[in-house]
């Protein structure tokens, strides 16, 4: 029924683990929240359930109450139950971060947050142009290029790592200008980087690209 059948597809490697927190002073007035899958979401006060799917695991830390813990456990069993039984249960009564079940699942909040070291990444510059009679896009240049590849009559991506300008020429048709904020999203969102910010430029307004082309 419910739950398990569209349980039932899903194999355990594709199941998306969650944490849960259990917050409280007796069975009635614990609360259950889901917290985010980070090594600093553990504290030493509390219980806490790691759902992976086909493995539940009740954390139970030093100085957790009692009542919270018959509540996370009463949650597991109906965990496993809604599951047809499948999922294994198992309780962590030590550090769960030296317990590899743990530890390889939580990540580590503070390094998410700082940005992932730039891939290796070069300029790159594409024409967005109907000149076939269909808007596409074609590489020119890529590691450099000057503001002199840049051709009034086109629409033009450039790539220069930190950011990414759609360049408009004055010339460009209709259809060159309405595209080019489009396929520079799709071509960003398949980068290494597909989160960086796109600028639309028009070509007499484009100092700040030009200069940062030369850099």
């Amino acid at each position: 029924g419910g739950a398990e059948s569209g349980f039932r597809h899903v194999k355990p490697t594709e199941y998306k683990p969650r944490l849960y927190q259990f917050v409280g002073t007796t069975y009635a007035n614990t609360v259950i929240k889901e917290v985010g899958l980070f090594k600093q979401s553990l504290n030493k006060e509390d219980v806490f359930v790691l759902d992976n799917g086909l493995q539940i695991l009740q954390i139970n830390t030093p100085n957790c109450d009692k009542d919270e813990k018959v509540k996370a456990m009463h949650f597991c069993l109906k965990l496993k139950d809604e599951r047809n039984g499948r999922p294994k249960n198992e309780t962590i009564d030590d550090d769960p971060l030296t317990d590899e079940r743990v530890s390889k699942v939580l990540g580590d909040k503070n390094k998410k947050d700082k940005a992932p070291p730039p891939g290796p990444h070069t300029k790159k510059l594409i024409k967005v142009s109907d000149d076939s009679g269909t808007v596409k896009m074609t590489d020119v240049a890529t590691a450099s290029f000057e503001p002199d590849d840049l051709d009034p009559k086109d629409v033009f991506i450039a790539d220069l790592e930190k950011s990414v300008y759609v360049w408009v020429g004055e010339e460009a048709s209709a259809e060159e200008k309405k595209n080019g904020m489009s396929y520079a999203h799709s071509y960003v969102s398949k980068t290494d980087r597909p989160l960086r910010s796109i600028s639309v430029v028009n070509q007499r307004r484009a100092h700040h690209m030009y200069k940062e082309m030369a850099q």
